[in-house]
C-alpha cells in the first residue's frame, strides 16, 4: 500500500551495485533502421520488459570501431547480458567474456565456438527458393549475394548449390555473384553487369530482398520480363516485398519469434539456467508473389 501511495520505484543503479547484476541488457544491432533488425530488436524489448528487464540498444551502423566503442563502454556497465543481433562476428572482449550472451542470425567466427545461436533456417529457405524456380521451369539460375564471409549468407549459398545439385544442375561460376554491400543499388549494378556479359540466365536467387529489388528493376530497365523471361525469389519477406509494383517472391522470417525465443533464452541464462542448445534454428516458409 505504501509503496502505490508513493509511487515507489526501485534504483536499479543502487540495487545492481548490491547484487552486482543490473536488470539491463546490452542489444549490439548493426543497422537499427533495417526493417529485419529493427522488428527482431522491439521483440526483445518487449520479452525483457515483460520480465523486469530493459533493453541497452547500441547501433553500430556495421562500423567495427563503433562496435568496440561500444563494448568498451558497456565493460563500464553492470550489464546482465548480451545479445548480438546479426552483429560482431567475433566473441565479447572487454572484460565481458563471462556474461551471459546470444548470437542472433551471424554466428561468431571467432572465440567461444560453444556461444548460443539464434538463427533462420537459412540453409532449408534457400533449397525451398530454388526448388520454386525450378518447378516454374528454371534451369539457369543465378544467385547473388554478399562478398563477406558471414554465416547466414554461406548457408543460403549452400543450400541453393545443394538443391541445384538435386536437380543436376551445376552451380556456375559466372552465375555466382557477389557483392560488396547488401543494397538496391549494388544488385541493380551486379544484375547489369551480368547481362552485358551476355551469359544466360532464367532465374535469380537473392539472397535478400533488397538485392531482388534490385535485380526486378535492372532486369525491367532492360526490357527484360519479370517473371516470363526471368523470375525472382528474395530472403526476408521485408514489408516493401509486397508493396511495391510487382509483389516479390520471397522467403519468409519470423523475426517476431527470432526476438522472442533470444529474450527467453537470455533470460534463462542469466538465471543460471543451462542453455537447451548451441543452436536453435527458426523455421521459414516460402511466400508465393508476382515474381515467380
Amino acid at each position: 500500500a505504501i509503496i502505490e501511495k508513493y509511487q515507489y520505484t526501485p534504483n536499479m543503479a543502487a540495487k545492481g551495485l548490491k547484487t552486482r547484476r543490473s536488470n539491463f541488457v546490452g542489444v549490439i544491432v548493426p543497422d537499427i533502421t533495417n526493417e529485419f533488425f529493427a522488428q527482431i530488436v522491439q521483440e526483445i524489448q518487449n520479452g525483457l520488459r515483460a520480465q523486469g528487464y530493459m533493453a541497452f540498444v547500441c547501433n553500430t551502423g556495421e562500423d567495427e570501431m563503433v562496435e568496440r566503442e561500444y563494448m568498451s563502454m558497456l565493460g563500464a556497465v553492470n550489464l546482465a547480458g548480451l545479445i548480438f543481433v546479426s552483429g560482431s562476428t567475433r566473441t565479447v572482449e572487454n572484460g565481458l567474456q563471462d556474461l551471459p550472451a546470444i548470437y542472433i542470425d551471424r554466428a561468431p567466427e571467432m572465440g567461444n565456438k560453444d556461444a548460443l545461436v539464434i538463427e533462420s533456417d537459412n540453409y532449408g529457405g534457400a533449397r525451398l527458393a530454388v526448388q520454386e524456380l525450378y518447378e516454374k521451369g528454371c534451369r539457369r539460375i543465378a544467385c547473388i549475394h554478399s562478398a563477406k564471409v558471414i554465416s547466414t549468407y554461406s548457408f543460403r549459398y549452400s543450400g541453393y548449390c545443394d538443391q541445384l545439385a538435386l536437380y543436376g544442375l551445376e552451380a556456375e561460376e559466372a552465375l555466382h555473384l557477389k557483392v560488396e554491400e547488401i543494397s538496391f543499388s549494388a544488385a541493380r549494378k551486379a544484375i547489369g553487369d551480368l547481362l552485358d556479359s551476355g551469359v544466360l540466365f532464367d532465374g535469380i536467387f537473392c539472397t535478400t530482398d533488397w538485392l531482388a529489388l534490385g535485380a526486378v528493376a535492372a532486369l525491367e530497365e532492360r526490357g527484360v520480363r519479370v517473371p516470363e523471361e526471368v523470375k525472382i525469389v528474395g530472403f526476408d519477406d521485408i514489408s516493401v516485398a509486397s508493396l511495391t509494383a510487382k509483389p516479390l517472391t520471397t522467403i519468409h522470417q519470423q523475426t517476431d519469434v527470432l526476438g522472442r525465443t533470444a529474450a527467453e533464452e537470455i533470460l534463462r541464462l542469466i538465471d543460471g539456467a543451462p542453455g537447451r542448445a548451441q543452436r536453435i534454428q527458426i523455421g521459414v516458409s516460402l511466400v508465393r508473389r508476382q515474381t515467380t
